[in-house]
């Protein structure tokens, strides 16, 4: 793919950090590798949960796979490590943007990601996989209303969104313009991909945390957004205090993301199968052995 291209198709991925990685934390990263060594655990290499020693850990402590997203994050990368991650991010997520089009079907958020995050543990990038609260603010000549995808919402979801962090990206989105959208507008307005290696601090309120319908219902019992999240949602209001929302600028707009979770497929690549988890009718192996490593 040329650079013109790729640079049009990864939207948002151009701003420079001001340093090589802008999450980096030395004091958090120590305090977080003391964790897991204190547990057994090597916390010096990507894919450090799929160990065994990291699974009988997660076994009795169910944070564990929080704390991975949070060494993800504190890191501190060399220029080289993060160069090599980024070519390797880069042709798994132009595969999986591909084949999410091509298949057509709103939603596959979940899905997607977490191929996406499979891979690139496959190719030994550091990364994690987080369940996202999303706000969309379009150009005002696109939309004068945001488009929120809400935590709390009525009726049965897996997730609002989800996307990928991998450094030097502290977004990688390839399902936004694939969700359900009121305006053929808002569609054309949004990136195949939307990535960023920039760190925007974003304030997500308890409103776009629980949608009109849900917060209707709570005032009729005499509760707010606000209790409520306390109250029932403390363990969500955890991992946002851990892994900070951030937002990604975009032509006229932005995306706000606030990660509510951290999740992804428990099983490896290569154990990844049927349709809960095909895209454009291939397995992740299967997209993974055509479309990523002929591009490495």
């Amino acid at each position: 793919m040329g650079e013109a291209r790729r640079r049009k198709l990864l939207a948002g991925s151009n701003s420079v950090p001001d340093k090589l990685w802008p999450l980096s934390n030395p004091t958090a990263q120590q305090q977080l590798e003391t964790w897991f060594t204190q547990r057994g655990v090597d916390p010096s290499r990507p894919g450090l949960h799929d160990t065994a020693e990291f699974l009988r850990v997660e076994a009795l402590d169910p944070t564990a796979m929080n704390m991975a997203a949070r060494l993800v994050e504190a890191r501190s990368y060399s220029a080289d490590e993060l160069l090599q991650a980024e070519r390797k991010i880069l042709a798994a997520t132009e595969a999986i943007a591909s084949r999410v089009a091509r298949d057509g079907r709103p939603g596959l958020c979940v899905v997607a990601s977490g191929v996406l995050s499979r891979m690139l543990d496959e190719l030994g990038v550091w990364n994690y996989t987080a369940k996202s609260n999303l706000a969309i603010y379009f150009p005002r000549s696109v939309s004068v209303e945001p488009r929120y995808f809400y935590s709390i919402d009525t009726g049965q979801f897996v997730a609002p969104h989800a996307i990928v962090v991998a450094p030097p990206f502290t977004v990688v989105d390839v399902t936004v313009k694939h969700q359900m959208y009121d305006l053929d507008a808002m569609v054309r307005w949004l990136p195949p991909i939307a990535a960023t290696k920039a760190f925007r601090p974003y304030r997500v309120t308890p409103n776009e945390l629980v949608s009109p319908e849900a917060r209707a219902a709570l005032r009729m019992s005499g509760d707010t957004a606000q209790s409520f999240l306390s109250r029932e949602k403390a363990s969500m209001l955890e991992v946002m205090a851990q892994l900070p929302s951030r937002e990604l600028a975009l032509d006229g707009g932005r995306l706000g993301y606030g990660l509510i979770a951290v999740g992804g497929y428990q099983e490896r690549l290569n154990d990844l199968h049927g349709k809960n988890c095909s895209i454009d009718g291939l397995t992740p192996m299967e997209i993974f052995e055509q479309d990523v490593l002929p591009r490495l």
